[in-house]
Parts: C-alpha cells; structure tokens; sequence
C-alpha cells in the first residue's frame, strides 16, 4: 500500500506542477546599440528600414531613456519603419525629435492601422514617453514625420511583447526538484498513515 500511496503522490506532483508551468510573454527589447538589424530571434527576424543615428540633442528623449543609436526618419524621405515575422499584442518606446511633430502606427501583416500614437510638437519640454501601443496582430512600428524637418522623428528602446498564450521557452521546473517534493509528500503521507506523525 505504501508503495501506491508514494507512486500516486509522485504522479500527482508531476502533473501540478507541469499545470503550473509558467506562460509569461516572451519580450524582446529593441535598440540601436545591442543589435545589428536584422535580427534573428527565436520567435523569427525584426528588421529597419529607416536611419540609425546618435541620440544627441534631445534632453527629454535622452532622459526616456535614449542612448547612443536611435531609428530614425532618413534624411530623403519622411518615414522609417521596424517590422517582424511574428505576431507582437504591445509595442512600448520613447520618441523624440527635437523638432516638428510625431505620428507612430501599429501595423498588422497587411500594413492595416491596428493603433496609432500622434503628437504635435516634439520640440524641447515636450514629453518623450514612453508610450505603448496594444493591440492583436501587431506586425510592424511606422511613423513619420510631417513637418518641413522630415527627419525629426526618432525611436528608441522599443520592447516588443508576444503573446501569451504563445510561450517560446515555458519555464519548467527541475525533475529533481519534482521528484524530491512528490516523494516528500508521499512519506508524510505514509507517515501519518502509520500514525508515526
């Protein structure tokens, strides 16, 4: 009998605690300075098309927490745009510019709207963020910038996160640790069964 009563309380280990695995959503945090783009993650490939520069004059987008390489707007042009090929729910960043004005849109695998973020001035004393943008399906971050600068419109330290229901590298615990715990609640088990506790 004792030998049953261990072997189920193994099982029963085993089973709560695989249940219990833990199914936090993969992040993957985005810089100029960490990566070279494109990037080969695990969940697929993030990639820029756009301008990679210095953060230097912002005081507000600096102190979002800007450093060093940022993505920005190209100089020929009013527009930059990351993009992956794997479904992202947020998109968090902090902006800047120094001039002229900011509008971002999450984009699903179409390129349709999903949500948008607009700010009319970036100019000095105006907040950098961070802002977030949530939504299903999220594919890629655009943005641009109208004003006569065309390259005043700059990202940083964008962290992009999965979805949850689809974990990369669900946490599981030991077996030793499972097998010890299961086994511990067995002989207590069988401890009091024999009225020894």
């Amino acid at each position: 009998m004792k030998k049953k009563l261990i072997i189920f309380c193994i099982a029963v280990g085993l089973s709560l605690t695989l249940a219990a695995t833990s199914f936090a959503a993969p992040t993957y945090l985005v810089d100029g300075d960490s990566h070279s783009l494109p990037w080969v993650v695990a969940d697929g490939t993030i990639s820029f098309d756009g301008e990679i520069s210095i953060s230097t004059s912002d005081v507000e987008f600096n102190t979002a927490g800007a450093s060093g390489n940022k993505f920005d707007v190209p100089d020929y042009r009013n527009w930059a745009e990351l993009s992956w090929d794997f479904n992202v729910d947020s998109a968090m960043f902090v902006y800047g510019g120094n001039a002229g004005n900011i509008t971002v849109e999450a984009r699903d695998i179409g390129g349709t709207l999903i949500t948008s973020f607009y700010q009319a001035d970036t100019y000095g004393g105006q907040p950098a963020g961070p802002q977030t943008l949530s939504g299903s399906g999220i594919r890629s971050l655009w943005w641009t910038d109208t004003s006569t600068t065309n390259k005043m419109a700059a990202l940083d330290n964008i962290l992009l996160t999965l979805p949850e229901s689809d974990p990369i590298d669900p946490v599981i615990p030991a077996p030793g640790a499972i097998l010890l715990g299961s086994i511990g609640v067995g002989l207590v088990g069988w401890l009091r069964r024999r009225s020894t506790l």
